[in-house]
């Protein structure tokens, strides 16, 4: 009889291992999640009116908790520059996503290439906020939203700037 219930004590582990698993999968999802990948173009306006870098940003929403990550590329897409924030989502509309974000890193990945003067002025503005104040307070403002397509354009505050982004929900 001992034999017969080893023999099960494997299958039985399935069901313990399956549901933290689902519960992970799942977890993140809902109502008040958003996953918004947006994408600019970004032009030195000392320079020259030809692009100099992109730019990537991938927003986390999920519940109170906000990731933001920066990315910047030169326009042949080779990785210059990171910057990840982490912080919270101070309201639940739709329309418009205030952030107070806790935590930022930076990190430059090409050091003899040129930086965008955005992630300068980023990387400055939010330093300088969290050694103020300990927080970095930044919003999207949805100015025009398309759920056929689940694509929208915001605006970043304060810097103003206007990006384009698909999103799931």
């Amino acid at each position: 009889m001992i034999k017969r219930l080893s023999s099960y004590w494997p299958m039985a582990l399935i069901p313990l291992a399956l549901i933290p698993l689902l519960a992970v999968h799942f977890w993140p999802r809902g109502d008040n999640t958003w996953l918004l990948n947006c994408h600019n173009e970004l032009y030195e306006s000392d320079q020259s009116d030809a692009m100099q870098h992109y730019m990537i940003a991938d927003f986390v929403l999920y519940g109170t908790a906000a990731r933001i990550y920066y990315r910047y590329f030169t326009t042949d897409g080779k990785p210059v520059a990171n910057i990840i924030m982490q912080g919270k989502r101070m309201s639940r509309d739709d329309s418009r996503f205030p952030l107070a974000m806790s935590m930022v890193k930076h990190e430059v990945l090409a050091p003899g290439l040129p930086l965008p003067a955005h992630f300068e002025q980023l990387v400055d503005f939010s330093d300088r906020n969290l050694a103020n104040d300990g927080v970095h307070h930044t919003s999207i403002e949805v100015l025009r939203h398309d759920p056929d397509s689940q694509s929208m354009v915001v605006r970043f505050q304060p810097s103003q700037a206007v990006c384009s982004c698909v999103y799931s929900r």
